[in-house]
């Protein structure tokens, strides 16, 4: 098990070689084992120089985004990285309105794996909420157990996101065991009711992005279904933070480490 940074966390932190440098020096002072991706891109590093950088400070490459109609290129960059997992891409807005659309995309997402699971790699789709969506013409079914059930369990891997199943009202835990062998990086964000806006029944559950351990979310339950489920990169996201972004991030890998010992 490791746990890794997603870089849109300190999206605002870092905008030229400089700062990508100095932040991958703090990461890895925090005691972070890699990123998701990386965060050199469009800030004038070759692939080549990003890579060492990350070497530089012991940083590992968890997944890549690639173009996925160039197989050999995208597979070229993931050897680069020592990773064999390649985020997909998401669904259309009007393909999430029906059950059709989610069998359909489910196909797409098929095809496009078949040159990237022959040589062992494996395309990650990335949940948000939509995909919990349930289709009354399926006796409630949601979307995502559509994309479960229609996608090559050889080639289509889930990249999990904790908070946003949260935030649809489902139980991240039961998903994570639902998708046993098919999920090896889960998204760690807390879901927090507000504590700062009032709120009654009957109206928009004021909600908010906040670190690890202090929000809602069952942590215990859900790190225990991640071991049950072989997760083997637990990568720390933030959209938005009250305090500092690297402050952030210090706080959720803490609670990680030390209260549910992820190490």
């Amino acid at each position: 098990m490791a746990i890794a940074l997603q870089p849109y966390t300190i999206r605002h932190e870092v905008f030229n070689r400089e700062q990508a440098e100095s932040a991958c020096k703090r990461i890895s002072e925090m005691g972070f084992d890699g990123l998701e991706y990386g965060l050199g891109y469009g800030k004038g590093f070759t692939a080549e120089e990003e890579r060492l950088m990350y070497e530089r400070y012991g940083l590992r490459i968890c997944d890549v985004y690639a173009d996925l109609e160039k197989p050999e290129s995208a597979m070229a960059l993931a050897d680069m990285y020592g990773t064999k997992y390649i985020s997909a891409p998401g669904m259309t807005e009007q393909m999430m309105m029906s059950p059709e659309g989610f069998e359909a995309f489910a196909g797409l997402l098929n095809e496009t794996a078949k040159p990237y699971a022959a040589a062992g790699y494996k395309l990650m789709y990335h949940n948000h909420n939509q995909e919990f969506r349930n289709f009354a013409s399926l006796g409630g079914k949601p979307g995502l157990d559509i994309l479960i059930e229609n996608t090559d369990p050889n080639g289509i891997y889930f990249l999990f996101d904790v908070f946003w199943a949260s935030a649809a009202g489902a139980d991240p835990a039961f998903w994570l065991r639902r998708l046993h062998g098919r999920v090896r990086i889960v998204h760690f964000k807390d879901f927090a009711i507000d504590d700062q806006i009032s709120g009654s029944i009957g109206s928009a559950i004021p909600f908010r992005f906040a670190e690890i351990g202090r929000g809602n979310i069952n942590w215990p339950e859900v790190t225990a279904a991640c071991r049950e489920s072989e997760v083997e990169w637990y990568s720390v996201e933030q959209d938005h933070t009250r305090g500092g972004a690297f402050e952030s991030a210090r706080i959720s890998l803490e609670y990680m480490r030390n209260k549910l010992n992820i190490k």
